[in-house]
């Protein structure tokens, strides 16, 4: 058997085992440890632990020995580094945003020696870093390392706060990435908007994993959803499945759907699932549903009436005398309220109200033309009542019009005397151009002059 110290890297999601030699580690203490890039600093996953031969042959790599416990001077070397990479960081961006658009900088790591930095971005697709390697060479005088990575990786480097209120699942608590489908959603009986199955990194969610296979146990065992099963009263249908509770919800007819336990059934005939429930556990199911919403196991929904009310706390319910009772003394405070106008319908004479008949009647203009003078004069209007139609007859005698405006009984005796030759209109007709207007207009001017 071999002696392995598990350590975690601070950029690293595996576990890896290094050779402790001779040196006696406990989880949780730091170690420095000697790696591929060079010297980094980790922390023990646990105690020491003894292997087979046979497990280290089948490692990719021979073991890498464990250099020392980090001392005092070496946490502040590591605080120092980790100062730096923060500060590399601004730089980085903005050297990144000339080279490419498509890449988006993580981090910035320096390793424990300080002589190598790595660099890690984000990318979906491959990019040509070469210049901007030797820019970064040139601005931090150190070893250049890049890194492309993916969006999970950049999650959790990153981290962030899930849907679910914890750190990200991914670096909570690491290991390496397992494929999450589509299928596992649809087990759970999740919604398949993209908005709520998947996490910051813009992946599915990774904690879709850890109970998939509690779901596809259960459905395994449990009558399959909207399939008919057997009940003390007739064929039911299941409806829903709750699997963390391993309860199958029946709905037998129109009534009210019931929870039963899926250890209530009775089980299968040569390991089929099961579809009939005993009386004794339907009874039990009916009554623990009833009990959870706080009701009698009688309780009827049809004693509602429309002037049922919500009780407050320690108030006796009133009888229907009282109720009467309340409603006759409401109808009597009724009588003295201010009697309400009626509306009235159109077309009803209306009586004319106070100040209604205080008022002047209205006067207007009219002009008179006697002898070929007009006079203008005040004419007092009849009042006349609303809904009446005015009346057609005018005076023979003379003849009313508006100021500016010509009598149309003049113009038909002018009519008369002319040969009974029709007024000239004047508007023009609808259709007729313009440049016809002008035309004519032009032709009665030369008439003229000639």
């Amino acid at each position: 058997m071999a002696r392995v110290a598990p350590v975690n890297l601070a950029y690293n999601v595996r576990t890896l085992w290094f050779d402790p030699g001779e040196l006696e580690l406990s989880a949780g203490d730091r170690v420095v440890v000697e790696t591929a890039r060079g010297l980094e600093l980790g922390v023990c996953a646990s105690d020491i632990q003894e292997v087979s031969y046979e497990e280290i042959k089948k490692l990719k790599s021979p073991l890498k020995p464990v250099v020392r416990v980090a001392s005092e001077e070496d946490l502040e070397q590591a605080q120092r580094m980790e100062q730096l990479g923060r500060e590399a960081m601004p730089v980085f961006r903005e050297m990144a945003r000339q080279t490419s658009e498509d890449m988006h900088p993580v981090s910035v790591e320096y390793l424990l020696d300080g002589d190598k930095a790595v660099f890690y971005f984000e990318s979906e697709a491959r990019i040509d870093f070469r210049e901007l390697v030797r820019k970064l060479a040139a601005r931090f005088h150190v070893r250049i390392d890049m890194r492309q990575i993916g969006v999970r990786d950049e999650a959790r480097i990153v981290g962030g706060v899930a849907h679910c209120g914890q750190m990200v699942c991914c670096k909570r608590l690491g290991g390496e990435f397992n494929p999450v489908s589509i299928r596992m959603a649809k087990d759970q009986d999740l919604s398949l908007n993209p908005q709520k199955i998947s996490g910051l990194c813009g992946r599915l969610m990774c904690c879709l994993r850890y109970e998939d296979e509690a779901y596809k146990d259960f459905k395994s065992r449990a009558p399959k959803a909207r399939s008919t099963v057997k009940t003390p009263e007739g064929e039911g249908k299941v409806v829903e499945l709750d699997v963390p509770r391993e309860l199958v919800v029946v709905r037998v007819g129109d009534e009210k759907p019931v929870k039963v336990p899926l250890a209530a059934f009775e089980p299968g005939e040569d390991g089929a699932r099961p579809h009939e429930i005993g009386e004794q556990a339907w009874e039990d199911a009916k009554g623990s549903g009833a009990a959870m919403l706080g009701l009698p196991t009688n309780f009827e929904t049809a004693k509602f009436t429309g002037t049922d009310t919500l009780a407050q706390a320690g108030q006796i319910h009133r009888t229907k005398a009282d109720r009467e009772s309340k409603g006759a003394l409401g109808s009597s405070a009724n009588t003295h309220r201010k009697p309400r106008q009626r509306r009235r319908k159109q077309g009803e004479d209306k009586q004319p109200t106070k100040t209604e008949s205080a008022r002047k009647p209205r006067r207007r203009r009219s002009t008179k033309i006697s002898g070929g003078e007009a006079t203008t004069e005040k004419v007092q209007q009849p009042q006349q009542k609303k809904g009446a139609k005015p009346s057609k007859a005018k005076n023979a005698g003379s003849k009313e019009v508006r100021p500016g405006q010509r009598s149309s009984s003049l113009a038909h005796e002018d009519a008369q005397a002319q040969g009974d030759r029709k007024p000239r209109r004047r508007r023009r007709r609808r259709g007729r151009g313009q440049g016809q207007g002008e035309q004519s207009a032009s032709g009665a001017a030369k008439g003229g002059s000639e």
